[in-house]
């Protein structure tokens, strides 16, 4: 006989909400949001005071990078001993070492990133397939494995192992690149067109696959990977480059 997980989210933003419905039928789920809702029934899950959603075993950080601190702050005085803690913030370094400084000695820390978002989660219908990253910072192999597990079988995601370095490293190609050219072309106001190519195509779809991100989560990507600022350098240079050969065979035609 298996027993029903037990988790509580902590934030019920767009993420939050997205997580709460797809945890909802495989897990026993609380949320706690720190902003008031005009109507608590109107949740995916049951709402709940801070110190209930603390006392679930497994706990999900599901704020802003920008406000994790603050929330860390309120939730560590309220752990239970053996608690695993869980972010989903999509920079990794950062998070998985205020996690491992703040979450008390007694519990488990592990940093997760889901490769998707509501927009996805809403085009494709389920997010069964789709990749999260873990990152185990603190956490016996046991409750590792058990949250492989419930992951891959129970979400029918696919897991991706990996340390929070090599996740901020990927990701500074991953997430820094495309989301400048997203809201680049976002700042074009690029139109839907006729004769519009494949490729094109492709373009508009990162133009509206980045154009509902909220502020934080650019500022997150761009900011808080200490691997972003070199990306973005090497992306401006080569754009550099691409653009005097343009101009180069231009001239000499």
């Amino acid at each position: 006989m298996s027993i029903q997980p037990s988790v509580s989210l902590i934030g019920l933003g767009a993420f939050g909400r997205l997580a709460a419905e797809s945890l909802g039928p495989h897990a026993d789920v609380v949320a706690h949001d720190p902003d008031p809702h005009p109507d608590p029934a109107e949740g995916p899950v049951p709402l709940v005071g801070l110190d209930e959603a603390c006392a679930r075993p497994t706990v999900v950080l599901a704020v802003p990078v920008q406000a994790l601190a603050t929330v860390l702050d309120a939730v560590a005085p309220r752990l239970g001993p053996d608690t695993m803690v869980c972010d989903v913030c999509s920079v990794k370094v950062g998070p998985c070492r205020l996690m491992d400084r703040r979450v008390p000695a007694g519990c488990h820390v592990v940093g997760l990133h889901p490769l998707f978002g509501p927009q996805t989660a809403r085009e494709r219908g389920t997010i069964a397939g789709q990749r999260i990253a873990v990152c185990p910072v603190r956490v016996p192999a046991d409750r590792a494995a058990g949250l492989r597990s419930f992951l891959a079988d129970r979400l029918a995601l696919q897991v991706v192992e990996t340390t929070p370095d090599e996740h901020d490293r990927q990701m500074a190609t991953v997430q820094v690149l495309t989301h400048l050219v997203g809201h680049a072309a976002v700042e074009m106001d690029l139109p839907e067109l006729p004769l519009a190519t494949v490729a094109y195509q492709r373009l508009l779809q990162m133009k509206r696959n980045t154009e509902r991100d909220s502020p934080e989560l650019f500022a997150a990507i761009q900011t808080h990977n200490p691997y972003a600022d070199a990306a973005r350098r090497r992306f401006i240079q080569a754009m550099g480059a691409v653009i005097a050969r343009a101009e180069d065979s231009g001239a000499s035609a």
